[in-house]
């Protein structure tokens, strides 16, 4: 059912932007969304990641052990993604691009059936679950600013070519509007890195190692807390935007699913392990 409500969206989202284009043609801007049109879209919206959070939600906070792999990371963040749109829909005019995420987030829901995972742990504290759940967050964080940063590339380089005025990049809002979105999305991503890296401290404490173990996950998810830093310092005191704010931020998302999923896909799919 949530795949299905994440499939209707996408139908909803691809007429609806072909309605703009033709709109934008004909008359050089862009038709807004009536009251019926929008609170359909995030009813909608609201009943798929409501349904999808039912899928996740149960078994993770179920007693006994605790199921974990590539498929149920690539549905928590793909999950917890649109729940972010969803609550960035109600205070700003999303890009129209950001209907192409409904079809992931569809696939994302049935990924766990065909790919279970493995058990991570059989009786994990509330502070491993925590740990792993502020991990997906950044990663769905880190996710949407890589989206961002491509739109922003491409943007940018509509501009130089004089094409900014045709096509789809009509219905993108403005460079520095969504220069600003990134920088937002970064922060709340660094933030939840960081309170990612404090609970991975306290797990490993609570299992009687050292707080910081230099295991590839933490090398790679250093790595990408460090572009972060880099990233908003720059801004700050160099003024760093376009497409190098945006190239730090698809550098810091590769460097994240190096940490975890990548990893995971390759020994579960690849090495069937």
């Amino acid at each position: 059912m949530a795949a299905l409500a994440y499939l209707a969206l996408t139908y909803g989202g691809l007429r609806y932007r072909q309605q703009a284009s033709a709109s934008a043609t004909v008359h050089r801007e862009m038709p807004n969304l009536s009251n019926r049109e929008s609170w359909a879209f995030h009813f909608l919206a609201a009943a798929a990641v409501t349904l999808q959070g039912l899928t996740l939600l149960p078994d993770w906070f179920a007693d006994g052990a605790l199921r974990f792999g590539f498929a149920p990371a690539v549905s928590w963040m793909l999950w917890l993604a649109v729940a972010l749109l969803w609550v960035e829909s109600w205070f700003s005019r999303l890009p129209r691009l950001a209907v192409m995420i409904f079809p992931l987030a569809a696939l994302a829901v049935l990924l766990p059936s065909w790919f279970p995972g493995g058990v991570l742990l059989e009786h994990p504290s509330a502070v491993f679950r925590g740990h792993i759940l502020l991990a997906m967050l950044a990663y769905s964080c880190f996710a949407l600013a890589s989206g961002q940063a491509w739109l922003m590339i491409t943007q940018e380089r509509a501009l130089h070519r004089a094409e900014l005025n045709e096509g789809w990049w009509t219905q993108l809002p403005s460079l520095l509007e969504m220069d600003r979105t990134l920088v937002r999305i970064v922060l709340a991503g660094l933030i939840l890195l960081t309170l990612t890296l404090a609970t991975g401290a306290l797990v490993n404490l609570e299992a009687g190692h050292p707080p910081l173990r230099l295991d590839h996950k933490t090398v790679f998810t250093l790595l990408t807390w460090a572009m972060g830093v880099v990233f908003l310092l720059g801004r700050m005191r160099w003024g760093w935007r376009g497409r190098l704010a945006a190239r730090f931020a698809l550098v810091g998302f590769g460097l994240l699913l190096l940490a975890y999923v990548g990893s995971r896909f390759v020994l579960e799919i690849v090495l069937g392990r």
